[in-house]
C-alpha cells in the first residue's frame, strides 16, 4: 500500500476506534445505572452518535481520496493544456462536496434524537 493510503486508513481506523470506545462507555453507563437520575447517554443515542461519526469519517475519507485523484490528474492536464485549470478547480469543489454531504447526514442523524 502507498503511504498516503496507509495514513488515511490509519486515521479512519483511529476515529472508528474512538467512536467505538465512546459507544462502549455509553453502554456501560446505561447498564450500570438503569434507573439513575443522571443524564447518561442511552444505547440508542450512543448508536446514533456512532453512526454520525462514521458518516463524517467515511465521507471525509472519500473526499480526500477524490480530491487527491482530481489534483494529481488536474495538474498533469494543466501542464499540457493551461485552459483546463478552471475545470480542475470545479472538479475539486465537487470532490469537497462529498464531505459536506457526510456532515449533513450526520446532522440529520443527530437531530433525530
Amino acid at each position: 500500500m502507498r503511504k498516503g493510503v496507509r495514513a488515511l486508513l490509519l486515521a479512519y481506523l483511529a476515529t472508528a476506534a474512538l467512536s467505538a470506545s465512546v459507544l462502549a462507555a455509553a453502554v456501560a453507563r446505561t447498564f450500570s445505572k438503569p434507573h439513575a437520575a443522571d443524564p447518561a447517554i442511552d444505547f440508542n443515542a450512543a448508536l446514533a452518535l456512532f453512526a454520525a461519526s462514521l458518516s463524517v469519517v467515511g465521507s471525509t475519507f472519500a473526499a480526500g481520496w477524490a480530491l487527491r485523484s482530481v489534483a494529481s490528474a488536474g495538474f498533469a492536464a494543466a501542464a499540457e493544456k493551461p485552459e483546463v485549470a478552471t475545470w480542475m478547480l470545479i472538479m475539486g469543489g465537487l470532490a469537497e462536496g462529498i464531505a459536506i454531504y457526510g456532515l449533513l447526514v450526520a446532522i440529520l442523524i443527530i437531530t433525530r434524537l
